[in-house]
């Protein structure tokens, strides 16, 4: 029995583990949820991996078997089109099937609230609860859903392209949506606003295998192998690849893979110019705490208000949601998501390639970011994940970690108790003399996340500064797993 978490179910595609059973299952419990809170209807979403669709039909189907309505896209479409048709066609609660980035094996299954925002802890604990009962009830599921106007999907693109604002003629750019759900989405896009696109022929099919990829993480070079052959072959600076659920987008320029990071410093950049020059001064900027630090002082010299919030763009929705009297200019967070605008209130690929082409179209991206670090720092991150075997041994590593010394250790902030606003979560900061590392546990996989960030005054210090840390971290997880 797989069990429902703060991000939903997520599992391999196997008997006893993400099934037919647990998504029905899954369902039962959500219409139950719905039922206690008079809510009506539900908009279900799945993307282009394997049995996705098979999925959100036996979900519609059982939504429909509770006695509520349930509303179908006929075709994937990305996560964020979720989001986006929750607040429009004004639904009570949202699903979608999708596993993300995640390998082939896998699927998953998501819920969101009638605000767009993929559901946040004080919905899913309750919703844990009820799934977890619903395995013990009878499930009444009946074939009949409504399917959502293609119409729709047409007008998604052209509200992103009113969003973005801006011509893009005499830009050219590959694109690859690594099998997923971009495919008919990111080009639209970009070709209704004038840029030239090349596709990536053999990663434009719909394949929930991911045949030409050794993963379809954006975040992960492997990923962008051919899509850098493009970019070499057809003489072409910029490269964008979008997830399966085309949440996530991965961006090279002239040969070079940019962080998440990198990519939410330059947007951020180009948001409060263009924020700034329209006169306002109400804006916020939300990023996650594990997100780059060079937002800080961008934020303070144009006036705009920054919050942080844990780990997860649900929280960035949530806020956005909840702080209405003031101008959203951006949200994203390091893993490579980005919003802006009002559209959806899930982390965007399809905007953020809008996004990024736009300010492609302007400033060669690499000169900017270079131009940003003289001016604010060198703001450099890395991340280390470590697979210490089990759940319960990493959380063993974590909690000795809240109270180790070693030298150089100034500080340790616990965010469980909550800190400087920040909702409480399960992240330790640890303060070094020359730079911080967060730390989490990842709850449902036997993996432990650390998060390097430093600050220098040029390139080569602040990358030596980098890798100390980071070899400082090894160390200390070595130590502490051994111990």
């Amino acid at each position: 029995m797989i069990l429902f978490g703060t991000g939903g179910i997520r599992g391999i595609m196997r008997e006893g583990e993400f099934d037919e059973k647990t998504v029905a299952v899954a369902s039962k419990g959500v219409a139950n949820y719905m039922k206690m809170n008079n809510l009506h209807k539900v908009l279900i979403a799945y993307d282009t991996r394997n049995n996705s669709e098979k999925f959100a039909k036996i979900a519609a189907s059982v939504f429909s078997g509770e006695g509520l309505d349930a509303y179908l896209f006929s075709e994937p479409v990305p996560t964020p089109v979720l989001s986006y048709g929750v607040r429009k066609l004004k639904m009570d609660m949202g699903i979608v099937i999708t596993a993300s980035h995640n390998p082939p094996e896998y699927n998953g299954y998501k819920v969101y609230t009638s605000n767009g925002v993929q559901a946040i802890p004080e919905v899913t604990d309750v919703l844990a609860k009820l799934v977890e009962n619903a395995w013990n009830e009878p499930i009444n599921a009946v074939e009949k859903y409504n399917f959502v106007s293609h119409d729709m999907l047409d007008e998604y693109v052209q509200d992103v392209a009113r969003l973005i604002g801006e011509r893009l003629d005499g830009l050219k750019v590959v694109y690859s949506p690594l099998h997923g759900t971009g495919a008919r989405f990111v080009p639209q896009l970009l070709r209704l606003l004038g840029a030239e696109v090349i596709e990536v022929k053999e990663q434009m099919e719909h394949n929930g295998n991911f045949p030409t990829v050794k993963t379809p993480n954006p975040e992960d070079d492997r990923a962008l192998e051919l899509l850098k052959d493009y970019m070499v072959k057809f003489n072409v600076d910029l490269g964008i690849a979008t997830d399966p659920d085309a949440d996530r987008v991965g961006v090279v320029f002239k040969n070079v893979r940019l962080t998440g990071n990198n990519v939410g410093v330059l947007l951020s950049d180009n948001l409060i110019d263009e924020y700034r020059k329209s006169g306002k001064n109400n804006g916020m900027l939300v990023k996650t705490i594990v997100s780059t630090n060079m937002v800080v002082p961008m934020c303070k010299e144009n006036g705009i208000k920054l919050f942080e919030v844990p780990t997860g763009f649900k929280f960035i929705g949530d806020l956005v949601e909840k702080r209405k009297d003031l101008d959203f200019v951006i949200g994203f967070e390091e893993s490579c998501g980005y919003l802006t605008g009002d559209l959806a209130r899930d982390k965007d690929a399809v905007l953020a390639s809008g996004l990024v082409a736009r300010v492609a179209k302007k400033v060669d991206l690499l000169e900017r970011l270079k131009e940003l670090y003289g001016k604010y720092g060198y703001y450099f991150e890395n991340l280390l994940n470590f697979e210490l075997g089990s759940v319960e041994k990493s959380y063993a590593v974590y909690e000795k970690m809240k109270s180790f010394s070693i030298d150089g250790l100034k500080n340790i902030v616990d965010y469980s108790k909550g800190f400087d606003g920040v909702i409480p979560n399960e992240t330790l900061r640890l303060d070094f003399d020359y730079g911080m590392i967060f730390v989490r546990p990842s709850g449902t996989e036997p993996k432990m996340k650390a998060y390097v960030m430093v600050k220098g005054e040029s390139s080569e210090d602040t990358k030596a500064k980098l890798e100390k840390l980071s070899n400082e971290m090894i160390e200390i997880v070595k130590k502490l797993s051994e111990g």
